[in-house]
């Protein structure tokens, strides 16, 4: 059997590649291909030529200008592995972007349509808003809107929006009535776009299998406390504040 060539890099297949770089994207193995690329052609530049690398090359002896195109040779073999490594990683990424644009798009249709529906069309309403702020309650006490915030800590903060302190200092607002309510449609959004990247998230089990999975762990929480006495404490202060005749009074 005939000895492999040295400059033949046979043992460095593209699987060996993806596998030693799994962590690395089809990006970072083409800016690693190029670099090679450019490494190999200055290599090259010194076994001859005319130009200032060649004639710097032509100094040297026939045994160091064919070590230096055996160099070249072996880093385009690596690199050309590194090629097909590439493209096969960009090939498995589009697939895996593909999926989770079609997971993406399940959930925002399962949230719509079975867990958070759409606002109604009078958002100023007393009852959706106080349903929007018992969820959004819930939600950060089950652990599932990860805001930063404990449950004790979230209810404080809903509060402070009701603040004298915090109303005093509204600019560019028709009302303090008119920022609560534009406050509380803002979590919804918040509410809404973290359940719909919970279950969108790709485990290897299915987007409805997340979201059944997710009503449990709500409906296990709720089971054990309905509403928390920092919650109800914390909705009787936005109903007061969100009260027709507060709105009709400008929420002063």
């Amino acid at each position: 059997m005939a000895k492999p060539s040295i400059t033949d890099a046979r043992g460095i297949t593209a699987d060996l590649i993806l596998e030693v770089g799994k962590y690395y994207s089809a990006q970072q193995l083409r800016t690693l291909q190029a670099k090679l690329s450019g490494t190999a052609r200055e290599i090259h530049s010194l076994t001859g030529g005319n130009h200032l690398p060649g004639r710097i090359g032509a100094q040297l002896s026939i045994e160091q200008r064919q070590l230096l195109q055996d160099a070249a040779k072996l880093i385009d073999s690596v690199n050309a592995n590194i090629k097909h490594a590439k493209e096969k990683r960009g090939r498995d990424e589009n697939k895996a972007k593909r999926r989770q644009q079609s997971r993406d798009a399940e959930a925002k249709r399962l949230v719509a349509e079975t867990y958070l529906e759409p606002m109604a069309p009078q958002p100023a309403a007393l009852e959706p808003l106080l349903d929007i702020l018992k969820t959004v309650l819930t939600l950060n006490r089950a652990d599932v809107f990860k805001n930063g915030y404990s449950p004790r800590e979230f209810n404080l903060r809903l509060r402070d929006y009701l603040s004298p302190a915090r109303t005093r200092k509204l600019i560019g607002w028709t009302s303090p009535s008119a920022f609560w309510i534009s406050t509380v449609l803002s979590l919804r959004n918040e509410v809404v776009q973290a359940v719909e990247q919970e279950i969108a998230y790709d485990d290897g089990s299915n987007v409805r299998d997340r979201l059944d999975a997710l009503k449990q762990k709500v409906a296990d929480c709720v089971a054990r406390v309905h509403l928390s006495a920092d919650e109800e404490e914390t909705l009787r202060l936005w109903s007061e504040a969100l009260s027709p005749r507060t709105q009709a009074d400008g929420g002063e």
